[in-house]
């Protein structure tokens, strides 16, 4: 999760945008602020891969939902951050463009609280040296663990020197896997959209051109799913396949193009470039919060009651929806900003 400012082209104030995703758009970006290019106002530390995750996230910023501690190893990366409050307040100034990749149907849970799945992978199953993997490869099947699975789990954690409390004893009972539908992913799509208002543009997963095994093929109706999500929200899509296919997989990706799941470091300007572009072309900028309301005159403390002309009214009611939600852009604005981007390719 990252905000960050672009700066003005003759509209009047910077661009304001906020990235909700991985690594594959955080990295370019902050490559793109080391350059120069942009300035990051406000990050937090929880990475995403799915339109649910990043609904929680959102929420826990906000303060409308809460993380546990036994919770957290499987939601942020790295140190607990005590407060979100200067991340919220930069959010509730408004931000111009959302830009959300959404790289996966797959969503681990426990309890109705969203997990992130590398997460669950690195801090549970291989921090425990073995002791959950056929626990870890049952519920992977997409269905709960069976209790004699737990036992056998907890007998292994004992036996290696883990805690085997009750605690871990319901996060093993409690934590699934499910696979999200085109249908409930656009949904999702539309809560995000009708919350946080702006302009939206979804990034999918990237698949390798000329590749035809089962991942990516998965990850082609992937793309096809989320394109028409994104067009029933008015979002703009992006497949950044499209990157691979212009530059060729063994610069794009990382391993001299084996790398499946990673861009190559030297290629981040590159996706900085394009997410930067994407942004600019579904702009433009919107009222901030501060701006709107910096135009509405006070009622004097000395007259509470005094009753406000109704053009006063009609604005503060204005300052206060518009930085909520904006009219979303619909199908035309989707294809003009592909006809945009189609004519300023990202630079060789």
């Amino acid at each position: 999760m990252v905000i960050f400012e672009l700066p003005a082209r003759g509209d009047g104030g910077d661009l304001r945008a906020m990235s909700l995703g991985s690594c594959r758009v955080k990295n370019p970006l902050f490559v793109l602020r080391d350059r120069g290019d942009l300035r990051i106002s406000a990050e937090g530390p929880m990475p995403t891969h799915t339109a649910a995750e990043a609904l929680q996230s959102l929420a826990v910023v906000l303060g409308e939902n809460y993380i546990t501690d036994m919770l957290k190893p499987y939601i942020y990366e790295g140190d607990y951050p005590p407060s979100f409050e200067h991340l919220a307040h930069t959010i509730r100034q408004g931000v111009d463009v959302f830009v959300i990749e959404i790289s996966d149907d797959k969503q681990f849970s426990y309890r109705g609280i969203c997990l992130n799945q590398n997460f669950v992978s690195r801090n549970l199953v291989q921090a425990h040296r073995g002791a959950l993997l056929d626990w870890y490869r049952e519920i992977c099947r997409g269905r709960p663990a069976e209790e004699t699975s737990v036992l056998a789990a907890l007998e292994k954690l004992s036996d290696g020197g883990f805690p085997h409390d009750e605690p871990m004893a319901d996060l093993l009972r409690g934590i699934k896997l499910e696979r999200s539908s085109g249908g409930d992913i656009a949904k999702t799509l539309a809560v995000l959209t009708d919350k946080m208002g702006g302009r939206w543009v979804v990034v999918g997963p990237f698949a390798t051109p000329g590749d035809n095994g089962d991942i990516m093929q998965r990850r082609r109706a992937f793309n096809d799913a989320l394109r028409d999500g994104a067009a029933r929200c008015g979002a703009f899509f992006y497949d950044p396949s499209e990157l691979l296919l212009a530059y060729g997989k063994e610069r794009a990706l990382a391993g001299n193009g084996a790398d499946i799941y990673e861009y190559a470091e030297t290629f981040y300007p590159t996706v900085g470039d394009t997410l930067v572009k994407l942004v600019r072309a579904v702009g433009p900028r919107r009222g901030r919060q501060t701006d709107l309301l910096a135009a509405i005159p006070p009622v004097p403390a000395a007259f509470p009651n005094l009753r406000r002309a109704s053009w006063v009214i009609w604005l503060e009611a204005k300052a206060r929806t518009v930085t909520r939600k904006i009219r979303r852009p619909g199908r035309r604005l989707a294809r003009w900003a592909a006809r945009r981007l189609r004519q300023s390719p990202p630079n060789r």
